[in-house]
């Protein structure tokens, strides 16, 4: 069995007024390795981010099943959806949603801090988190005196500090200029290099590049994939490129 099975994914909105339907989803079918550092891509509103946000166990999808270490997460009510995220995902965003009344430090553990434990005991895991983005400087200082970059080698390290089984990324560079962009996607492959299994939905051709695998998504549904394998980023680049193009112009795969 693989890490992550989406199977028949099916999400049909209803709008409350009119009950009018829309179908942001249809039969969506895909797996995850465990240790796999995949990207999601596709025009706005294709249903990338819908897709996301059933994987994070933030939504219902209407049909189909998600299932990622054995939980079947379509199949568990809410309560129990929102302990999956707090012990087993973490979350990286394109606008960072750290709290700037919070130091750094006291941003990265938020999350064990919500599991029950108390801050003032984990100051060594926070340490130890920075230290892997290279922000071990930063604990002390507020959101607010750091640089964009900063903030989101923060918000890495916050999604990291749980020990997830997915980190789950969406328009991770969407805020960045291009060096921490680079900076970022760096640390992206360093930690997918010790295991972590990401999932990231991106705009950034670059940013897509970098894993090793791209998911092409198009009106609801999987239109293609395509491997890294050997490839040098520059290739993967191109063949990614050129993939997109196919997409919007409407050719076959």
């Amino acid at each position: 069995m693989s890490y992550l099975e989406v199977t028949n994914l099916k999400k049909i909105y209803t709008t409350r007024l009119s009950g009018n339907k829309t179908q942001a989803l249809t039969n969506v079918c895909f797996t995850v390795e465990q240790g796999e550092f995949v990207a999601i891509m596709g025009e706005s509103g294709s249903g990338k981010t819908t897709l996301l946000n059933l994987v994070a166990a933030l939504d219902k999808s209407t049909e189909g099943s998600i299932i990622l270490d054995g939980m079947d997460l379509s199949s568990i009510g809410e309560a129990q959806r929102a302990t999956f995220r707090r012990d087993n995902l973490g979350f990286v965003f394109q606008e960072f949603n750290l709290l700037d009344t919070f130091t750094v430090e006291d941003n990265i553990l938020l999350p064990l801090v919500l599991q029950g434990k108390k801050a003032s005991d984990l100051h060594e895991e926070a340490v130890k988190a920075a230290a892997c983005l290279g922000i071990t400087d930063l604990l002390s200082k507020y959101p607010y005196e750091i640089s964009g970059g900063q903030k989101q080698r923060a918000a890495v390290a916050r999604a990291l500090i749980t020990h997830p089984k997915m980190i789950l990324a969406d328009e991770p560079t969407g805020a960045l200029d291009s060096k921490s962009s680079d900076e970022l996607l760096n640390q992206f492959v360093s930690i997918n290099g010790g295991g972590q299994t990401i999932l990231m939905v991106t705009h950034s051709v670059k940013a897509a590049s970098r894993a090793s695998r791209v998911l092409f998504i198009k009106d609801g549904t999987i239109f293609h994939q395509l491997y890294k394998g050997d490839a040098s980023d520059t290739a993967f680049y191109q063949k990614i490129s050129d993939t997109l193009t196919m997409l919007t112009t409407g050719g076959e795969k």
